[in-house]
């Protein structure tokens, strides 16, 4: 915050200058271009506060937005994305042929994203697979900025797509087996749970009547609990397996990264989670019709301990589970700030 502060109080003492010496410290100084380059998104958004002209100023005869995607600024990028309330106007200029071939490479090259691991990122990725889904998200939002006959132009050869394949290789490879992993295992837990579930559901606690086959306990509310998360922990470990299965024979291409495969690992994620959910509290409905006569007592100690492994995955896997959430459902990458706040 002093940082910020003091470079307030230097836009403040620059702006009793002329127009001209205002373009001249700007450009010849370099401020605003390596705080671009850098991803302080703060100097830049206080510089185009006070000096809004600066925004269609040229550096190295490179702009300020073409710098942005370059060097993988999303959100100082941001800034000069939203439309300007007092003059109705877009505040970043449009890109030129060279600009959109600059940009267009610069979105297929992987290099840069290694190169500059603390870019300014609005999101975190979670594992391979959702790096690549970044990748993926960052290229089209990068296209669908440049002029639209240069998204399938030809560079040095080949395509811009091309390119993006060939440079993101081996992270395609990482997450195809970073999702198959944990496909996986995620299947093996939700088939012993469904097991666990299918078989629960013929030995009904209490036994049935040897006549009829009812449940002697039909009228206990504990039974109907029972029942209820028996039946929806079994569909739900039932659903997630197909989920993990859908995945495990996912073909995967690079555009199965950006939306398909990872609803699918969320959904099947959370269903495990249902499911899990349900078998405890199936086990405690049981414990309270085997001991409610006999150790009430016990009941509350055993019920509290059945919760632990719920408890557990919440706290080992939600924070994976939200940035997946994020990742996936959240604002887009190149989603606007507004400059005048």
């Amino acid at each position: 915050m002093a940082a910020i502060q003091l470079a307030k109080q230097c836009c403040i003492a620059i702006s009793n200058m002329h127009t001209t010496e205002i373009n001249d410290f700007f450009r010849e100084g370099g401020v605003l271009y390596q705080a671009t380059v850098m991803g302080v998104s703060e100097i830049v958004k206080l510089c185009i506060q006070y000096f809004p002209e600066l925004i269609r100023v040229s550096h190295y005869d490179w702009r300020l937005t073409t710098l942005a995607v370059k060097y993988r600024r999303e959100r100082t990028l941001g800034l000069f994305l939203k439309v300007s309330s007092t003059n109705k106007l877009s505040l970043a200029p449009g890109p030129t042929r060279l600009e959109s071939s600059s940009m267009m490479l610069a979105a297929a090259n992987y290099a840069v994203a290694q190169y500059y691991p603390s870019f300014d990122a609005v999101t975190d990725a979670a594992g391979a697979a959702f790096q690549m889904q970044r990748e993926l998200q960052w290229y089209k939002a990068v296209e669908s900025c440049v002029i639209p006959d240069l998204r399938t132009a030809f560079y040095r050869g080949k395509s811009g797509w091309n390119i993006f394949m060939e440079e993101h290789k081996d992270l395609l490879e990482e997450g195809e087996k970073w999702m198959k992993d944990t496909a996986d295992k995620c299947m093996l837990v939700s088939t012993l749970i469904a097991t666990v579930l299918f078989a629960a559901a013929f030995t009904m606690p209490g036994g049935n009547d040897d006549k009829t086959g009812v449940p002697l306990l039909l009228g206990k509310d504990s039974l109907l609990i029972f029942a209820i998360s028996d039946a929806l922990g079994l569909f739900s470990s039932v659903t997630a397996i197909l989920l993990f299965l859908a995945i495990l024979t996912s073909r995967y291409e690079a555009q199965d990264f950006l939306d398909s495969l990872p609803k699918k690992i969320i959904m099947g994620l959370c269903l495990l989670f249902l499911s899990l959910a349900f078998m405890l509290v199936a086990f405690a409905a049981t414990l309270t019709i085997v001991l409610d006569d006999r150790l009430g007592w016990v009941l509350l100690p055993i019920s509290l301990l059945a919760s632990l492994p719920v408890t557990l995955f919440i706290l080992l896997q939600l924070p994976l589970l939200y940035q997946m959430v994020k990742s996936t459902y959240g604002p887009s990458i190149f989603r606007a700030e507004d400059i005048w706040k």
